[in-house]
């Protein structure tokens, strides 16, 4: 489903998009579990024999089931949201755009880096020292 529209076409971009997206929604279901948690009622096993998840290492509680209920929802939204042909058009010229970039080798890199460390460092010390020459000057005008 998520591979509907053109697709040959943008594969890593997508699958980025999908699992940065599946991240946040297991991240915001897990902290609405917690809230769940807090409520006294569906704190408790909704059935009292059944075992812990397996996958999951915790027992089969209303909060457990609210947030994966919701975690299921949101992931069937989030794939729809990105089989639309707008989204995965767009999805498709940013990766497009990625391939025509020419990255820097590690030797232009790092020369890149040192060039703006030195020009960091000599900025830094002339800052420094002006800064001092001023702080004497106001003070002999100041107070002398």
């Amino acid at each position: 489903m998520l591979f509907r529209y053109k697709p040959d076409d943008g594969r890593n971009a997508r699958q980025i998009a999908f699992w940065f997206g599946e991240a946040a929604i297991a991240f915001g279901c897990t902290a609405f579990a917690g809230l769940l948690d807090s409520w006294v009622s569906l704190r408790g096993a909704l059935i009292e024999s059944t075992p812990k998840v397996p996958v999951f290492g915790v027992g089969l509680t209303g909060s457990f089931v609210g947030g994966l209920l919701l975690f299921l929802v949101l992931s069937f939204f989030w794939v729809r949201f990105l089989a639309k042909e707008k989204i995965a058009q767009h999805l498709i010229e940013v990766e497009a755009e990625i391939n025509k970039v020419t990255w820097p080798t590690f030797k232009e890199a790092s020369n890149s880096s040192i060039v703006v460390l030195v020009t960091v460092i000599v900025l830094m010390g002339f800052l420094a020292l002006i800064d001092f020459v001023f702080g004497q000057a106001f003070d002999i005008i100041l107070w002398s």
